[in-house]
């Protein structure tokens, strides 16, 4: 109990509290990035986009290397830590991890802005130079800017690094502590200031400006969600001083050790974990697109995937491993009905959507531009290959709390062992198509064997009949798509930003009416199951009554 008298809240009252909370947010992220997405994909040069992909995988990939696994372990390690040891445990952990973590980035800094320079500003030359695609004119812009502002590359480069560092810290902070309202008012932060601020410099800014406005505005806005996320965690950090007074917080002994038992294998099985999810991800396989028009395309078709899955996996952001950690804990539920309601829950989600959004693939793009509609089959390539990977790691969530690391290492290097050969032999003979296929089956090849390891290890069983039931009425709903597609007006000749936008109101309500059909078969098929209908009517929504009814 707190000083005043008060209860914390159960677990799973936090955890409802904290899908409730993550859904919450899903319409305004969802404007501002589709907003966003129209305005890069519009008003940027196509290989303007495609060099700014190519610099964000670049820090993507340092980025791994600079996290060494910390950002999937401390919201393992947090509650345990202070469970065992309160705020000032915490607080010694956090301080250990950051100072390992800035030694690394000062080291590739210094590289980065010394001996590479060159050779990572002459190699996104040759990308420019190599792309037949290009125009004289794009060409002689794009290799200008690199001549005269590679500096300004490299360092928004190392900035990002440095804020990634401590934005990863703070959010796993709050993630830790079910703190979802905060986590997703700081990520609605995050994800809308750089697509307003790259917007407002695109439409500003002369051609050539343009991409440098989107990399300042890709450092100012992290800088400002850094801030928030700090202020939220000090908040944070000070309510729980108050829950657990200074009498009830066990003493730290003398020599006890800044990190936990089982810190460091652990996260160097996350940092495996990380930097495998890297080369099989859509920023490392631009490497092996061609000029920066491949690029573009590849970045365009993985983009719109990855950006549906993330809107769709909203509700289980940072609810995964705190909840399994809690129920290993003993703080309740058991571990495969924890899981069972996860793959649930998602199911409900990615199944229909993943299919709505393979179906809709085409006049979408149409909508970004005619440009990109070559990324139509990187969308049906990718769609099938993530969602049903997004799927499958809630098991291997399940074996790293559970800490079976040995399953999750044979996961990560099966993940290696399909996507070298595949990237080898796929591209040449299908082209971009081949790229995003190799990553894609790596992913769900590594997704299959962890999934197979939690029912044999952990006793983990599979929701069967729930999932023939959101099959069943994810079938209504595409033939339901597919007769209504065809009543899309098409876009005309001229086509301007209002009209883009006009026509992706109708996607979206014809999206709806596909979201409404699914729920209406789903609800003849036989809807939720009870456990399920009763976590939802202990939930505290608006209009509650009217989901129990269509659910």
């Amino acid at each position: 109990m707190s000083p005043t008298g008060a209860k914390q809240p159960s677990l799973a009252a936090q955890v409802s509290k904290a899908v409730v909370w993550n859904t919450a947010f899903v319409p305004l992220r969802l404007v501002a990035e589709v907003l966003a997405t129209l305005v890069k994909l519009n008003f940027l040069s196509q290989a303007g986009y495609g060099l700014l992909a190519l610099v964000s995988g670049a820090n993507n990939g340092l980025g791994t290397v600079v996290d060494l696994g910390t950002a999937r372990a401390l919201p393992k390690y947090i509650p345990e830590v202070s469970r065992l040891g309160g705020p000032r445990a915490v607080l010694r952990l956090l301080t250990a991890v950051l100072a390992l973590q800035l030694a690394v980035l000062a080291v590739l800094a210094l590289g980065l802005a010394t001996l590479y320079r060159e050779p990572y500003l002459d190699a996104l030359r040759r990308r420019v130079l190599e792309d037949a695609q290009l125009g004289p004119a794009d060409r002689a812009g794009l290799l200008g800017l690199l001549g005269d502002f590679g500096w300004l590359v490299i360092g928004a480069i190392v900035a990002l690094l440095l804020l990634g560092v401590c934005y990863d810290m703070l959010m796993a902070y709050l993630n830790s502590f079910f703190k979802q309202r905060a986590w997703n008012s700081i990520a609605l932060a995050a994800g809308m200031l750089p697509q307003l601020l790259s917007v407002a410099a695109i439409l500003a800014l002369a051609d050539g400006w343009d991409i440098l406005g989107v990399l300042v505005a890709s450092v100012v806005a992290p800088a400002i969600a850094v801030g928030l996320a700090g202020w939220q965690v000090l908040r944070l950090w000070l309510e729980q001083r108050a829950w657990e007074p200074e009498a009830r917080t066990p003493a730290l002994a003398p020599g006890t050790p800044w990190l936990p038992p089982g810190f460091v294998p652990y996260t160097g099985v996350s940092f495996l974990m990380t930097m495998t999810d890297f080369l099989a991800s859509a920023s490392f396989a631009i490497y092996l697109a061609g000029g920066v028009s491949d690029a573009a395309v590849l970045t365009a078709g993985a983009a719109l995937a990855r950006m549906a899955l993330g809107y769709l996996y909203t509700p289980m952001v940072g609810v995964q491993v705190p909840l399994f950690t809690r129920v290993r804990q003993g703080e309740g539920g058991t571990l495969n009905g924890a899981y069972q309601s996860l793959v649930r829950l998602q199911l409900l989600l990615f199944v229909p959507g993943g299919v709505g959004l393979m179906l809709l693939a085409e006049p979408a793009l149409l909508v970004v531009g005619p440009q990109y509609l070559a990324a139509a089959p990187i969308v049906w390539v990718l769609v099938p290959c993530l969602f049903l990977e997004s799927l499958l790691t809630t098991a291997h969530n399940a074996l790293i709390v559970y800490e079976r690391l040995r399953i999750i290492v044979a996961s990560r290097l099966i993940t290696l062992a399909v996507v070298a050969p595949l990237a080898w032999l796929l591209p040449p003979r299908l082209g971009l198509v081949g790229v995003a296929l190799a990553f894609g089956l790596a992913r769900l090849a590594a997704g299959l064997w962890v999934t197979g390891s939690g029912v044999r290890l952990l006793g983990l069983r599979w929701p069967w009949r729930f999932t023939a039931r959101v099959l069943g009425a994810t079938a209504a709903m595409a033939l339901l798509l597919l007769a209504a597609r065809g009543l899309l007006p098409p876009l005309p000749a001229e086509v301007t930003l209002g009209v883009r936008l006009r026509e992706a109101a109708w996607l979206l309500g014809l999206a709806m009416v596909g979201a409404a059909g699914f729920f209406l078969a789903l609800r003849l098929l036989g809807g939720l199951d009870e456990q399920d209908r009763a976590q939802l009517a202990r939930m505290r929504l608006p209009l509650k009554r009217w989901w129990l009814r269509v659910l």
